[in-house]
This record gives C-alpha cells, structure tokens and sequence, in this order.
C-alpha cells in the first residue's frame, strides 16, 4: 500500500515536472520572418521576456522593449509572470490589446507596489486590505523625484492604475489581488478629477525661443549642401582606402574637422527635426516614423499647390496619417533624407550580410524595419549600431541644438505639437496670417480638411479647434464689458446684447454663458477689425481696400486695432501731401481718410472738430 502511494506521488511529482517545462517553454513573444515563419523572441520560463517592435511605435530601442523580473521581488514574480502572459496575449476585458509602452509602464509601476509589500513582509496578493492599499497610496504621495519634489499628478496616476490592473490580472491566480479601492478610483485618488484634469501640462513655446530656434534652423538648411558635400569627399576617401591622416589634412583645408563635421550633421539633423515639428504639429513617435518620399504634393482646381507628409500615427490606431505641411517643410525633408542617405546604405549592406547567412535572419527583419527611415542615428558606443533615433535621442538633440543658438529653455517635443494647434488658432484672429496659406482656408473650418484626405490627425485638428473656442470666447467676453469701447456698425448689436444678457437666458455664470453662445458666433481677424461674417469673398482688411471695415454692419473694432488704424490714418496724411497721384488717387485717400477719422474719433483720439 505504501507501495502504490510513493509510486502515484513520483507520477504526479514527473506529471507536474513535465507541465512546468511545458509551460516554460510557451511562446510568449516572437517575430514573423520573411517565409510567413516565426521566431520566437520569448518564452515563459525565461526571466527576461523581449517585446516585438510591431508592439511599439518608432524610436523605441530594444533595450526599452524587455521586461526583466529579476527586477521584481522573488516572492512576487511567478504571480506576475502569470499576469503578464495573460495582459500580453488576451489583455484586459473589455479593452483593446495592450501596446509595448503600456506593458512596459505597468511592469515598472508595479514593481514600486510590489517592493512596497514585500518591505511590509506581505508575501501573497489576498493578503492585500483596503487599508493596505491606502497606506500604499500615502506612501506614493510621499516619494520624490530627482530634484527632491513630490512626484506629479500623473506619475501617481501610472502607479494607481498599475495597481487596479493587477487586480483585474489576477483573477485567474489561486491568491487574487481584491478591489484596491472599490469606493474610489486611481484619478480621484492622483488628484485628477475636476478642473486638475482639465489643465495641460505641457508649456507652449515663447515665441521669442520659437522664432530664434526657426530662424537658426533655416540657416543650418542653407548650409546643408555645402556640409554634404564635405562628408560626401570623406566618405569617398574611406572607400578609397585612404588613411585617417590623409583625411584630417584634406578636411583641415577646408577648415573641418571629423569631429566638427559630425557635430554639423547632427545640427542638420536637429534643423530638420524643429522645422517639421513647428510646422506640421505631429507627434515625435510620428515624426521617428517618417520614411523615404514621405512627402509629396497635390494640386487643387485653380492650381494651387498642397503640401503633404505621409507617416504612421501610433496613438488612435489609425496607423496611415497625413498631415497637410508647408513647402519649407518638404525642404526640410529633403534635406533629412540626404543625411540619412549614407547610413541607409550602410545599414543596407548590414541587412544583406545576415541575409546571407540565413534567408529569415530575424536580426534582418528586424533591421529592415528602419532601413527607410530618415531619422537615424549611429551608436559609435555600440560598434556603429544603427537605429531609428530615440525619443530621448529627439530631445537631446532639440535642447543641444537650442543650446547653440543661445536658448536656455528646455524643449521637449510634445511642446511643439502645442505650440501648433495654438499658433493655429490664433491665425484666424490675427496672429501668423502665413498660416491661413498654409491651410489655404480663410477660416480654420477643419471641415474641408477632413474632405480632402480620409487619414487626417484628427485629434490635432481637434485641439486647434478647442483652442480657436477658447480665443473666441475671451473676445466675446472683453467685448461684454460694460466700459469697453466698440466701434463699427457690427458693434451696435454687441453693446445691444450688453443691456438685454440676463432675461436672454439665464447661466450659472458668464463664462459659462459665453461658451454656450460662442460657437455660434463666427469671428476672424481682418488685419484691421474682427469681422462676424460667416462668408468669404470680402476684400476689407486684406484686400486692397483695408479701411472698408469701418463701414460694414459685420466689422467689430475694439482696442487691440488702435494701433493699426492710427498706423492708416499716418500714411493717409502723408499720401495728401503727394503731388503724382491723380485725382482718383486722391479720392480714395480722403475716402480712407474719413473712415480712420471716424473710427479714431469713437476711441477718442481725434477731436470732433478735426
């Protein structure tokens, strides 16, 4: 008898040996290769799992593609290898597939959490209270970053939800993980309900560091052959077998040196980089994925020409995006690919020297990937390793290059994206008027946009739109002052709204009275007054009869165009004193003459009598 049970014991011990190697063995990750095959890049039983690109957007280096549990405390990394093989290959219910950076966020938050249990001796999840988990929550409000400040709002926020997907992770473990706090959430607990949710983080550009970074931009483009062309004669004598000394000399002719040859490509590069950014408002992950003939150009029925940049969009999912650009940034474009021309080609050779050794090297496929990218940057750290550049590579080389130019503010490029969407819609009300040329819209009616092209960026668009609103609801609201002066026969009815607002409808507030009745009202700057038409075709402001807004019913004139008018009314007294204008020049002067009289006059700054 005892006999048979040692014997069954031995079979069950072999019996669940067997499972364990089985299941270290399942394939976790792996990579299509050329012939439809796959290769595997992970198993279970390997304690360091890598991720595929395919999950990440572009930029992300393979080091950042890995989840090492040797990080993670003993105790806790069989139940959250267990977790992670289910969020990678089923994910959540209820929710789309995780993407690579948001493995690669929850493993690093949840390794803070788990480190946590472990110091408080908790050594299995169902051990894990309520109470627990608000001391946890404490406790992370506590911790500081680098420069010794209480980490953000949103750093709490990845921990928090960190926490609340191990709940739903672990589920399926024998020792599940409770609601950490069924009455709350991880926003209100990061302090991110409200108006605090509402605030952006990112800071917009000043425009004195934007328009110092764009103009030494444009002088790097400017000597972008000329320094081609040098490295195109140091890359010929490489070929030539020419000797390292032979070279410095020849480029010490010239007045380069290798090392400042490099640093003037990598000022190019960044050249490029700050063009497209500002000019285009895509993402950085959008920008690392910009490949050869990206851009191109459309025509539309009077001839007008549309410039176009084509990329992958990794954020909404839609994948093929295109982004209506300018024509200096199709310059610019050029420009990147000449510089990643060389290397293209040496990554190339690289690709076809593993192909040689094995037809579905998956090192090949892998490398395949950015062989047509034209942001790449070379490691010389890791024997001239090529890659695409880094998000962290972008910024490096954003704030070196500002650096060069004398600007001292720290750029990041999501700063960019903003920056855009709010010069954008400010450009309807005044501000950078290129950029309705830019649209070749009057107004920033995205509507006509989306016509156009069904693979537009539509959150973009979306911000500009938001920000437009919100402009045009701080005009709407300095014209309701009761003491602000408007002139022009638009203003009539404003200061008619002035006295008859409250039995019109009533708010909680006038704010928000004013975001109810803004969309309706329809607001572009002329150059010289606000016009509330809702169609085009009039020739007052831009055309070449400036001062006709002064007589329209649809012009509203407030103290931000005192200036300008002023600036009329001078020239029009000294075209008076012109002899060679003839008489109908002479006529239309008095004409805008009169009109700036009459506009000066209600702000009070000409007489009645003059």
């Amino acid at each position: 008898m005892n006999s048979n049970k040692k014997n069954h014991k031995d079979l069950e011990i072999q019996r669940w040996v067997k499972l364990e190697e089985f299941y270290s063995s399942y394939i976790i990750t792996s990579v299509k290769l050329n012939d439809g095959s796959f290769h595997a890049l992970s198993r279970y039983g390997d304690n360091i799992w890598y991720l595929p690109s395919s999950m990440f957007s572009a930029g992300i280096s393979k080091g950042h593609r890995k989840i090492n549990f040797s990080l993670v405390p003993v105790v806790f990394q069989e139940p959250l290898r267990q977790c992670l093989a289910i969020y990678i290959l089923n994910g959540i219910e209820g929710r789309a597939l995780p993407k690579g950076n948001t493995i690669q966020s929850f493993f690093f938050a949840i390794i803070s959490f788990l480190t946590w249990l472990n110091s408080r001796n908790i050594k299995k999840l169902n051990e894990v209270t309520q109470l627990t988990t608000q001391q946890y929550v404490q406790y992370c409000k506590q911790k500081k970053n680098k420069n010794d400040e209480f980490i953000s709002n949103y750093t709490l926020l990845e921990y928090f939800v960190a926490v609340e997907n191990l709940h739903f992770l672990s589920k399926s473990l024998d020792y599940p993980l409770q609601h950490p706090w069924p009455n709350s959430s991880s926003n209100y607990l990061a302090g991110l309900t409200g108006q605090a949710a509402q605030e952006s983080r990112t800071k917009i550009i000043p425009d004195g560091v934007l328009s110092l970074l764009f103009r030494s931009a444009i002088n790097w483009l400017d000597q972008a052959e000329e320094i081609i062309e040098v490295r195109s004669k140091v890359e010929s004598w490489k070929k030539n077998n020419r000797s390292q000394h032979y070279i410095q000399n020849n480029l010490n002719k010239e007045g380069w040196t290798l090392k400042k040859l490099r640093k003037a490509e990598q000022h190019i590069q960044a050249a490029c980089i700050c063009v497209v950014l500002i000019t285009s408002g895509i993402r950085v992950s959008e920008l690392l994925s910009l490949e050869n003939n990206c851009a191109y150009k459309t025509m539309d029925e009077n001839n007008e020409p549309f410039y176009w940049i084509k990329g992958i969009t990794y954020k909404t999912g839609t994948k093929n995006c295109e982004w209506l650009v300018t024509r200096i940034t199709h310059r610019a474009i050029a420009v990147a690919e000449k510089i990643a021309l060389p290397i293209q080609k040496k990554l190339g050779e690289k690709i076809a020297e593993l192909k040689l050794k094995s037809c579905n090297n998956y090192l090949a496929v892998d490398l395949e990937e950015h062989s047509k990218r034209i942001f790449l940057t070379v490691t010389m750290q890791h024997k001239n390793k090529i890659d695409t550049m880094s998000k962290g590579g972008v910024i490096h080389r954003l704030n070196e290059f500002a650096s060069q130019c004398g600007i001292k503010w720290r750029l990041s490029p999501h700063q960019f994206r903003r920056t855009f969407a709010v010069y954008a819609a400010h450009s309807v009300f005044g501000d950078l008027r290129y950029l309705r040329d830019h649209f070749k819209h009057w107004s920033l009616d995205m509507t006509a946009l989306y016509a156009m092209s069904q693979h537009q960026d539509a959150e973009l668009y979306d911000s500009i739109g938001l920000t437009a609103l919100n402009i045009k609801t701080d005009i709407i609201e300095h014209w309701l002052e009761p003491d602000e002066i408007l002139v022009g026969i638009g203003a009539k009815s404003v200061r008619a709204l002035r006295t008859s607002i409250h039995p019109l409808i009533i708010k909680q507030n006038r704010t928000e009275m004013l975001k109810t009745i803004s969309p309706l009202v329809n607001i572009r700057a002329t150059g010289v007054a606000w016009c509330t038409a809702d169609t085009g075709g009039c020739s007052g402001g831009h055309g070449l009869e400036k001062t006709r807004c002064a007589d329209c019913s649809h012009a509203i004139i407030d103290k931000s165009w005192k200036d300008v008018w002023q600036g009329i009314y001078a020239q029009q007294i000294e075209m008076l004193d012109l002899t060679d204008i003839g008489p109908g020049g002479e006529e239309r002067v008095k004409l805008d003459l009169k009109r700036c009289e009459a506009v000066l006059k209600e702000f009070g700054l000409l007489d009645e009598g003059n």
